[in-house]
């Protein structure tokens, strides 16, 4: 705790300054190896999602140009009863687990199975290229989504860890040691006082 008056100048209250002063020096050296590993683990993952990122938005141009094809030859009221008859995706599955005292998601969804919606008399086969193509990305948007929680979760983590190191280092510690000199100096003046005060008695009796 951060002093905002002076302690007695006791012995046992310089020994509890000493467990505490050793105390917030071991926290400070944990807290830094902490946000290390966080950092650590951020950067790596952000590196993932970067590249993720990258193959999601080139599979999502291809997508789109099989999409625009589609609304060109297809029906307004094709389309619709299409997507009327399309059946409810899987829900998600989170495996998340705490690392660091932080939640990391692990969200996964397997590759759809999908139905052709009618035959080919009744429908083109754009629409189905459009649908599968959609099911092969949908997994590897999951993934992109997991990992871009987690690095925000993680980037949270580091400027809170980042946050209790700064005052460990720059104000508890230094306070703590400062109050543990002012009692040590305040001690040995209170032995030396002593020290003269018997020598003063011997001679009185000499």
């Amino acid at each position: 705790m951060p002093t905002t008056a002076h302690r007695p100048a006791t012995k046992a209250e310089l020994v509890s300054l000493k467990t505490e002063l050793r105390v917030a020096r071991d926290g400070l050296g944990l807290l830094e190896r902490k946000r290390d590993m966080l950092m650590s683990e951020g950067l790596k993952q952000l590196r993932q999602a970067k590249l993720l990122r990258q193959e999601v938005t080139q599979a999502w141009l291809v997508i789109q140009n099989h999409w625009q094809v589609t609304l060109e030859h297809e029906s307004f009221q094709t389309m619709k009863r299409l997507a009327d008859a399309v059946e409810q995706s899987t829900p998600l599955q989170d495996n998340g687990h705490r690392w660091m005292s932080v939640k990391l998601a692990e969200l996964s969804l397997p590759k759809p199975t999908l139905k052709l919606l009618g035959s080919v008399t009744q429908i083109g086969i754009r629409p189905e290229q459009v649908r599968g193509k959609l099911g092969d990305l949908l997994p590897e948007l999951v993934k992109l989504m997991a990992l871009e929680t987690n690095i925000r979760r993680i980037a949270a983590a580091l400027k809170q860890c980042h946050r209790q190191v700064n005052a460990l280092n720059q104000v508890i510690i230094p306070e703590l040691a400062q109050e543990k000199n002012r009692i040590e100096q305040r001690l040995e003046e209170k032995e030396r006082e002593s020290i003269f005060q018997i020598k003063r008695l011997k001679a009185r009796l000499l």
